[in-house]
């Protein structure tokens, strides 16, 4: 009697082990996880923790700052992100469904008349014997009412319930991650647009200022020609450098269109004038990003926890597979009233009725199935796994670019405008030896064309520069 006991609690033991393994989340292993590299071209610590900056604290310019808040509410593709959320919260909320019994309530009525020559027929007018109180007899036509509760449950003994589950809240937290992700996508993709229209202001603003001193040095050639001082080759490379520049303030101008009008459309809104700071002010505004990259910001990156949690999915479906091949513990139970009476419907416990069940289940001829799924199982992990630590070698490639084309750009921009002050005193010096008839006018459209162009790759260069720290940003997980 004390063996059976004491089998019995072992048995029972043993099951709640069961039950307890099964519980727990799948973790990566040391072999899974992200090895950053300890230190590099960026000092990276790997004890320093920092916060990605939340994209109203990084960017300081207000009407930047009110155009991200209309694009959260209205862009498309961020709106259709935010709904992945909520189907991938319905698929959490289903494989929690599956952890709880399956509870019916069940109430109904029938009437059914037999046949005087079928079986059921003659089997009730035998039944209905003298002997046998009258309130008991089948009354013809025969009349059922019935009212139960039912219950089926599939004990989650091995543990394939509880995977699903964590695969569902793995994934949920995966596209959560995703619309983060998106949400940064969006953010950045539209400061990049307001800072290139910026650039373009400024561009544009350069090129009439050289299209006015090409009209000047242009209408003096023509003066100096009338004097016999210079020929018609003069003028007319004057006057073709005139045309050239208005040729590019009409590509300019409609550079300036298309920006707004790409503004308007990551807004959710039709196109309308954009309205934004001067270059100047652009130039003033503080960046703040630290010297240093910490380097856990990497591992906070929406696309790297987006990857790693499909990766704990994964791992949470090969379990789960894997379960596939034992025995189901299926346990089912019934009760309720039922009578052909409806007076006597709700006697107790003359008309109560209850059932219990209970089942194993295990495939036999499905195991090839089974075994294939499973396999499939493990593939599908093994691809999880690689496309963590690609992503994770991905941003970590990406990040280092970034700050190190960062810096470059900034030591250019110092260059830059060293070489524009010295073009633009070469302007000044051509067009009075131009006058003073000391030099030709090639030297004068030259060197109109070398500060032109200087101005307007210091331009590009401060606008790339933006653009980089804003990428700079976005790649150290920034904008969520």
């Amino acid at each position: 009697m004390c063996i059976n006991k004491m089998r019995y609690i072992m048995i029972g033991c043993a099951l709640a082990l069961i039950a307890l393994a099964g519980c727990k989340t799948p973790e990566l292993s040391m072999d899974e996880r992200i090895s950053l590299p300890e230190s590099g071209e960026m000092g990276m610590n790997d004890t320093t923790f920092v916060k990605p900056l939340s994209w109203d604290v990084f960017f300081q310019d207000t009407l930047l700052r009110g155009y991200v808040d209309v694009a959260l509410r209205n862009n498309h593709s961020f709106r259709q992100s935010m709904e992945r959320i909520a189907m991938s919260r319905a698929a959490l909320q289903r494989a929690k469904g599956l952890l709880l019994p399956d509870v019916n309530l069940n109430i109904g009525a029938s009437v059914n008349r037999f046949g005087e020559y079928t079986m059921d027929g003659v089997g009730n007018s035998e039944t209905n014997v003298p002997s046998l109180p009258k309130d008991k007899h089948i009354p013809d036509p025969y009349r059922d009412f019935g009212l139960s509760l039912s219950f089926q449950w599939e004990a989650d003994i091995w543990g394939k319930l509880t995977r699903k589950k964590q695969a569902a809240a793995a994934r949920w937290m995966a596209s959560v991650e995703a619309t983060r992700f998106a949400q940064s996508m969006l953010i950045s993709d539209l400061a990049i647009q307001y800072y290139e229209l910026i650039g373009l202001d400024r561009r544009k603003e350069v090129l009439r200022n050289a299209l006015a001193s090409a009209r000047r040095s242009h209408e003096l050639t023509r003066q100096l020609k009338r004097e016999g001082a210079e020929t018609q080759l003069a003028v007319d490379q004057f006057y073709a450098r005139v045309l050239s520049i208005e040729g590019k303030l009409l590509e300019n101008d409609q550079l300036i269109g298309e920006k707004e009008r790409a503004i308007a459309c990551l807004l959710g809104v039709f196109p309308f004038e954009i309205r934004r700071m001067g270059f100047d002010e652009l130039r003033k505004l503080p960046v703040p990003l630290s010297e240093g990259i910490p380097a856990n910001l990497l591992t906070l990156r929406p696309d790297v926890r987006s990857a790693e949690m499909e990766l704990i999915a994964s791992k949470a479906d090969v379990i789960a597979a894997k379960a596939a091949f034992y025995p189901s513990l299926v346990l089912g139970a019934s009760g309720g009233f039922n009578a052909f009476d409806v007076g006597k419907w709700f006697h107790s416990p003359a008309s109560l009725v209850y059932d219990l069940a209970a089942g194993i289940t295990a495939p036999i001829f499905r195991r090839d199935e089974i075994r294939s799924m499973w396999n499939e199982a493990k593939a599908s992990q093994r691809i999880a796994l690689s496309q963590y630590h690609e992503t994770a070698l991905n941003a970590y490639t990406e990040v280092l670019d970034l700050y190190c084309a960062s810096q470059t750009q900034t030591e250019r921009i110092r260059l830059k405008e060293k070489e524009s002050l010295a073009h633009q005193r070469s302007v000044v010096n051509a067009g009075e030896m131009f006058q003073l008839s000391y030099t030709g006018f090639l030297e004068v459209l030259s060197a109109e064309e070398r500060y032109l162009d200087s101005e307007l790759e210091h331009i590009d260069i401060v606008t790339d520069l933006c653009r980089k720290k804003i990428l700079l940003y976005r790649a150290l997980g920034g904008g969520c």
